[in-house]
């Protein structure tokens, strides 16, 4: 009796472990919701973006708003820099939805289409606390983005953090 309890006990251990592994392991870079959200995102992002009034629009919102508050540089859908480049963009991060690793698509004033897996956080979070910055090269280099096509499944590849080697 006391031998089957042990085993009783083992194998309900074993399956809590294994149900803690599975709910908590690290979403798939490759997952059908990441997939999902990268189709959307680019769709959004591409109309915003093809109509010609919106980035002046945006800015000129952007430019309204430098009195009221400190991130006068960032909206929901754009990133501007000090040089007056911009980032079209759509982000998500993995506390929002536990199915999608962390996302960062946009396409820039310079008609490239960027993407990273860099923590921003909820609501681009870490951009709220840093300073504007300088010029989108600089931000492709802090933020790790990296240029894709604007189409393929390229950019659910990871760029942060990057490989320690």
């Amino acid at each position: 009796m006391k031998k089957l309890l042990i085993i009783a006990f083992c194998s309900v251990l074993l399956l809590a472990v294994a149900g803690v592994v599975v709910f908590f392991r690290p979403p798939s870079l490759e997952s059908s919701a990441r997939r999902e959200w990268k189709q959307k995102s680019i769709a959004e992002i591409s109309a915003r973006v093809a109509d010609p009034a919106w980035p002046s629009n945006e800015l000129a919102r952007l430019s309204a708003a430098r009195s009221d508050q400190d991130e006068s540089w960032l909206s929901d859908h754009m990133i501007l820099m000090r040089n007056g480049d911009w980032l079209a963009y759509a982000g998500i991060c993995h506390k929002q939805d536990r199915r999608i690793h962390d996302f960062f698509l946009a396409r820039g004033s310079d008609g490239q289409w960027y993407y990273s897996t860099y923590h921003f956080c909820v609501g681009m979070a870490v951009l709220r606390v840093e300073e504007q910055p300088q010029d989108l090269a600089g931000f492709a280099r802090t933020y790790f983005l990296r240029t894709f096509d604007g189409k393929s499944d390229d950019c659910l590849q990871k760029t942060w953090p990057p490989d320690s080697r």
